[in-house]
């Protein structure tokens, strides 16, 4: 990253914790011209449209309350050309990380890193490479995909699935994500349809044997 760049840093996590202590680790590397933490959608989207020709470095959480950081990803990007994106999570299954990497994160951290972790993670970006820390890294060279066990989702549909898990109907369902009730129920049927499920109960089942689900 160069010294006179000073891009604005956004942390996206609902942990409220997490995302204080991060903070705190970026601001005193003094890369970044501010750094702001976002847990709501509504709220991160303003943000974006406010810094849309700013360099952004969005370090962002897999598993949110409300959606998952898959269609986020594309949001940002959407709005904001110069985004780069990190996802930091606990994410630990292989075929998950793997799903995430094919939507083109700059950046892939493991919450256990370190802080040098992070400087070599942001110097790997400024060199316009992509950066998967040695965490992430080891699970996905140790661990053999077997046939068939890729996350067959969406990032839509993986959004939906989070509705889903919260016990809510398709119309609940469709009004929170401003869809269609057809929209939904054909969402849901081709979710059923790809994990081999006969219902609702067996397909969040099989999304929370797919660590899809916190």
């Amino acid at each position: 990253m160069h010294p006179t760049q000073h891009p604005i840093a956004v942390i996206y996590d609902d942990h409220l914790l997490f995302a204080e202590s991060f903070s705190t680790v970026l601001e005193r590397l003094m890369l970044f011209k501010s750094v702001h933490a976002f847990d709501d959608e509504q709220s991160y989207r303003r943000f974006l449209i406010k810094y849309f020709d700013e360099s952004v470095y969005l370090f962002l959480d897999y598993y949110l309350p409300k959606k998952n950081a898959l269609s986020l990803i594309k949001e940002t990007r959407r709005i904001n050309k110069k985004a780069r994106v990190i996802v930091v999570s606990s994410v630990a299954d292989p075929a998950l990380i793997h799903h995430i990497l094919t939507y083109e994160p700059n950046g892939f951290l493991s919450k256990s890193c370190g802080v040098d972790t992070v400087i070599d993670c942001l110097q790997t970006i400024a060199l316009d490479a992509q950066y998967i820390c040695p965490v992430i890294r080891k699970i996905i060279n140790t661990e053999t995909l077997a046939p068939g066990n890729s996350i067959p989702f969406t990032a839509r549909e993986l959004d939906i699935l989070q509705y889903f898990a919260r016990g809510m109907s398709i119309m609940a369902t469709a009004e929170a994500t401003h869809l269609s009730k057809h929209t939904i129920v054909s969402h849901r049927r081709n979710m059923m349809t790809k994990s081999g499920s006969k219902s609702i109960v067996e397909l969040l089942t099989y999304a929370r044997k797919q660590h899809l689900l916190e």
